[in-house]
């Protein structure tokens, strides 16, 4: 049989509650969350530098549809590719990024008018993305167009930077 000390119960191992004192405490809470904090930022810089080149989505390459259901001489916009794909009325493809390369806002297609509009400094460009104004030095950026057993394909993992428009920019199937 074990004999308990009764002069110094914690000498012996048999205390079962310990008084914790407000410093150790707050110093024990303070630990645990900053280990917290920790954990948590580095997740969010794990998320954050993960490869957004993604099969599908902006950043990587995207199927955008049938090469038939795209109208000659149509302009469409593709919001989750941020780009605009333009039907030439020849029969050819090009994607042109919507961010104006003065300012990075978004250029807008303005049906009506048949050129793209930059809501931030009212700079234009024609329908091939050429610049229309000296308020902008250079013409939009595009994407490579590919095709693929019929199917329309657009490369956005990086916007090709162009000073003008060329016709080598647009992509014909076949």
């Amino acid at each position: 049989m074990k004999k308990i000390n009764e002069q110094n119960p914690e000498k012996d191992g048999s205390s079962v509650s310990k008084n914790v004192s407000r410093r150790d405490f707050l110093s024990i809470s303070l630990k645990a969350l900053g280990g917290l904090a920790a954990i948590e930022l580095g997740a969010a810089g794990i998320l954050f530098l993960r490869s957004r080149s993604l099969s599908g989505e902006f950043g990587g390459i995207m199927t955008i549809g049938k090469i038939e259901e795209f109208t000659p001489g149509s302009v469409v916009e593709i919001e989750d590719g941020n780009f605009y794909l333009i039907s030439t009325e020849d029969g050819g493809f090009l994607a042109v990024y919507r961010r104006c390369p003065h300012l990075g806002c978004t250029v807008n297609w303005m049906e009506n008018e048949q050129k793209f509009l930059c809501p931030c400094h009212s700079a234009t460009f024609a329908k091939t993305g050429d610049f229309n104004n000296k308020l902008v030095a250079r013409a939009l950026d595009y994407f490579p167009v590919s095709f693929d057993k019929g199917m329309l394909k657009v490369d956005t993992t990086a916007p090709i930077v162009r000073e003008q428009h060329l016709p080598q920019h647009v992509s014909y199937p076949g």
